[in-house]
């Protein structure tokens, strides 16, 4: 009835990627520790289906889990202080009378911004290849302001994408993080390929 290599079988073929993927992701954060190197083996995934490559999924998975746990397990929590000292300070700024007050409310947000539109972009380059930590937030922070329509494009998805799954559980259940980072990984992707291309 169906066509092996037909469109609803491809489609078909996808939902059931993004949702598996997804769910796998989901069970793999219920230590909560492990949600560093569970985000950068999700992205390990979605970098090949991305080059149109089409590993196991599961065996996929499991290796980049395995080859980035040590680097995602220095990275993640120092990112995760890193925003939490920032939100801490936007409450104490809140707090503060100061004259100077609105020039640093600027501050503190022109720093969030690119700290957050930096942090996107580190987990997608560590499974890209071999990175130092050091080269890696240099990178990311390069990469996020190189060609800033393509970072603003992935902003406005991620957003829809929140919006959507607040509307309706079960996307954030089966396909938000699949697509997100499927999503973002093609960005990075595209920036790469523009920052390593050929002058002619």
């Amino acid at each position: 009835m169906f066509k092996v290599d037909g469109m609803f079988h491809r489609i078909c073929t996808w939902i059931y990627r993004f949702a598996y993927i997804n769910l796998l992701f989901l069970i793999s954060c219920l230590p909560v520790i492990t949600i560093y190197p569970a985000t950068a083996a999700l992205f390990g995934v979605v970098r090949q289906w991305v080059k149109k490559n089409d590993p196991p999924v599961f065996t996929n998975y499991r290796l980049h889990f395995v080859e980035n746990f040590k680097q995602s397990m220095v990275l993640g929590p120092a990112i995760t202080v890193v925003f939490l000292v920032l939100i801490a300070d936007f409450f104490l700024l809140i707090r503060v009378q100061s004259g100077i007050k609105g020039l640093l409310m600027v501050c503190l947000l022109v720093i969030s911004f690119f700290s957050f539109i930096s942090a996107i972009y580190i987990v997608p380059l560590m499974v890209n290849g071999y990175y130092t930590t050091k080269e890696l937030v240099k990178n990311a922070f390069q990469l996020s302001i190189y060609k800033p329509f393509l970072t603003l494009f992935n902003l406005l998805t991620l957003i829809g994408l929140i919006y959507i799954s607040l509307r309706f559980s079960f996307i954030l259940l089966f396909f938000f993080f699949s697509i997100s980072a499927f999503i973002t990984y093609w960005v990075t992707e595209r920036k790469i390929s523009h920052a390593t291309a050929p002058v002619k």
